[in-house]
């Protein structure tokens, strides 16, 4: 699988260049665009040393009990911690950042994207006499991932429990186990996302906004309009590298959730599906690494982070024309951020050891017939 792996890596680097150089231009119009390009090159040169190390790191030995009971555990003090005043950054109203210093802020969900993944493919790929059982494979399992998805929507952050919940129904399903169990378990999640929409004065507004932005156009329903309109000035070939007049703060977080839009205003349509492409190739390329793992627990482990980041590339992509309510998600590799960068390049680089362990399904097949 050498051929996946480097073709994978090489389109992780794509991704990553061309994030880099949009971050550059959606931040342009702002005094900190030269030292937002320094230190998204910060976070490039760290997160491709994370890479690099975990690409060369044994992929099994995160089955270690210390290894991953440790990870886990950090994981959770630090979900904990977050929702600490004094320790948790107060940001529009959510504490989602652990400050380090003054100059850097570490994200726990994002490590708990991982952490979650990594727990789960322990347990699917230990249990599997188990894994059939109501109670004692798929309840379990329900727990641990309400356990993640509640710590973070104490810090009032709904997208990620809804990215999580699905990467996590993803690998239940490719773990085995029983359909009759997993599918009816969409409807009290559903119904849980609902109440919390509901619940909240802030979340139900921007349903209502979602549902017609021109009717909150001062306000809730201003940011989606304005990425609209960035698509809509882009057409089929965009207006040029550098050229788009919506990050003229007109478009809020246009270097951050809203960067899609930077990219179909500047690159339009073509541009924007070339985006995609480099998305579903990322996407066929480490479920055939995932396909051909030496073992269970690869195939999870490469099957979670798979799903994780094409998921949460497409929910962000259709937040931005409009298929999706307003969520604060980022676009994997390609958005300005530290924790979200560092991390997703972190997981891409197990995803590349586990491709540098996987022999293809007709090389196992010829190497167990005998003499």
């Amino acid at each position: 699988m050498r051929k996946e792996t480097i073709a994978l890596f090489s389109v992780v680097l794509a991704l990553a260049l061309f994030g880099m150089c949009m971050v550059y231009s959606a931040s342009a119009a702002h005094q900190y665009a030269d030292s937002s390009l320094i230190q998204q090159s910060i976070f490039m040169l760290v997160g491709l040393v994370v890479l690099f190390i975990a690409a060369h790191f044994d992929y099994h030995r995160l089955r270690d009990p210390f290894i991953f009971r440790s990870i886990i555990f950090l994981s959770l003090v630090m979900l904990v911690a977050v929702l600490i005043p004094g320790i948790g950054d107060l940001r529009l109203g959510a504490r989602r950042w652990i400050n380090i210093g003054t100059i850097f802020s570490f994200q726990p969900s994002e490590m708990a994207k991982f952490a979650l993944i990594l727990l789960l493919a322990v347990k699917l790929s230990s249990n599997q006499d188990d894994v059939k059982s109501f109670s004692r494979g798929f309840l379990p399992c329900c727990v641990i991932i309400a356990v993640f998805s509640g710590l973070v929507l104490l810090e009032k952050d709904l997208g990620t429990p809804m990215v999580i919940g699905v990467t996590a129904f993803f690998m239940l399903f490719i773990g085995g186990v029983r359909w009759y169990y997993l599918f009816p378990s969409l409807i009290p999640a559903v119904a849980a996302v609902w109440l919390l929409i509901i619940t909240s004065e802030f979340r139900f507004r921007r349903i209502m906004s979602f549902l017609d932005p021109w009717s909150h156009a001062e306000k809730d329903g201003y940011q989606l309009i304005q990425s609209m309109s960035a698509f809509a000035k882009g057409s089929l070939t965009g207006v040029g590298p550098g050229a788009g007049e919506q990050k003229l703060r007109y478009l809020p977080m246009a270097d951050t959730d809203f960067i899609f839009a930077v990219v179909g205003e500047e690159f339009g349509l073509l541009g924007t599906l070339g985006v995609i492409g480099l998305f579903a190739a990322f996407l066929v390329l480490a479920l055939r690494i995932a396909a051909n793992s030496d073992d269970l627990f690869g195939t999870l482990l490469a099957g979670g982070i798979a799903s994780l980041v094409v998921f949460q590339a497409g929910f962000n992509m259709a937040v931005t024309i409009g298929l999706f309510p307003t969520k604060g998600l980022p676009l994997p590799l390609i958005s300005r951020g530290g924790t979200a960068f560092i991390m997703t390049m972190g997981m891409i680089g197990i995803l590349l050891n586990i491709g540098l362990w996987a022999h293809p399904v007709e090389d196992k097949k010829t190497v167990e017939q005998p003499a």
